[in-house]
Formats: structure tokens, sequence, C-alpha cells
């Protein structure tokens, strides 16, 4: 899996660890190494600001498919959080929003959200981003969102996977991607610790996962 990295960390980027732009962090693309992964946010978990969003967006055209540069994963559609519904009713507009400007849009599941209301994301269309409460993010539902999105071979996002358990479920639910504070807050520290987690994983393939993590 792909670990996305926000913020101004200089810690090395490569084919595994990527950049995660983020609204009003005001990552300048010319500093940034986009020959390795990417991908933007929306910031919507500590507040969606609509303008920030927009200002990020027109930032970083120029970059789309610029020679030695990779394309964005994806960019996540403005989302509600905890609220499927309220999400679901600002897909349209953003989505179409995104995809005419050249982006792929990601989906944010959000508490609520079945395989049978989820967009239309096939054939490169858009990106699933794993959002939600953390009772919804450890729920058999999700695990269901991930096996549909899978099997249609749709891009699969975890966010907030801040700790080994967290990593497992991402894992195991087949996700491409993560990202959490704990990367970027504490690169040299936490983002070598994905290596381990992935190893003891394989070696434990059943260790018993409790729920408690934030």
């Amino acid at each position: 899996m792909i670990v996305f990295v926000s913020g101004a960390t200089r810690f090395t980027r490569s084919a595994s660890v990527g950049h995660l732009v983020v609204p009003r962090q005001w990552n300048d693309p010319a500093t940034l190494d986009l020959s390795v992964p990417w991908a933007m946010d929306n910031g919507a978990f500590s507040g969606f600001d609509e303008g920030a969003y927009m200002r990020m967006l027109e930032r970083y055209q120029p970059y789309q498919g610029y020679p030695g540069y990779q394309t964005c994963r994806f960019v996540t559609a403005p989302d509600v959080v905890g609220d499927a519904a309220a999400t679901l009713a600002r897909w349209s507009f953003w989505s179409r929003l995104l995809r005419g400007l050249g982006w792929i849009p990601a989906f944010v599941a959000q508490d609520g959200l079945t395989p049978e209301r989820m967009p239309n994301l096939k054939d490169g269309r858009g990106a699933l981003f794993i959002g939600g409460t953390t009772e919804f993010k450890e729920s058999e539902y999700v695990r269901g969102l991930c096996g549909y999105a899978k099997s249609r071979g749709i891009w699969v996002h975890w966010g907030r996977v801040n700790g080994k358990r967290r990593y497992e479920l991402a894992l195991k639910a087949g996700a491409d991607s993560i990202d959490g504070t704990g990367f970027s807050m504490y690169p040299d520290t936490n983002i070598p610790k994905v290596a381990d987690w992935h190893t003891q994983i394989h070696q434990q393939p059943e260790l018993e996962l409790h729920h408690g993590e934030a």
C-alpha cells in the first residue's frame, strides 16, 4: 500500500510514500516531487473551505499529465463527516466539476453507505475513500464496500490510519493507499513502522483485532 503523507515533511518520497495535498497548507507544487504517487484531499474532516479547495485545484491544474509527473491518483469530493446521505447529495455536482477539470474524484464513504447506494466509480471514473466515524470505519459494512470496489477495479483509500490494527484492517480489505496524521506529524518515527506492521501481520495473519483506535 502507498502511504500518502501531508504537510511539508522532508521525509523522502518514493513509490510507496507519496504526497497528500490538503487545502490551506499551501504546498508549492514546484517544490514537491510529483514523480511519486500523489493525491489531494478536501480538508472536510477539519472543516470544508470551498475557496481554499478551489484554489488548490487551480494551483495544481498545470501539473496534470506534465512530463515526468505521475497522474494524481484521486481528489476527494467534498463530503459531510458521518453522513452518507448528505455526502451523496453533494457528489453529483462536485464529481462532474472534478471530472470536467481532468481529476479523478474520490467518493468518501460515510456512515450509512451501502454498496447499493454507492455512485458509479467504474472504469477509472472515480475512487473510494474510507472515511466516517471510528465505529463505521471498523464495521463489516466497510469491508463489504471495499470488496465491492476492488471487484470492480476501483482504487480504495483509507483515511485516519494511525496504528497497526487500523493498518491491518485496511490491508485485509485490499486498500491501495492510506493516510494518517501520525505519518505527517512524526514521519521519521511512524512511516518506517509500516514495513514492520506489514511483516508482523503476514507472520500472524489471524491476529485478533480489538476495537478502540481513534
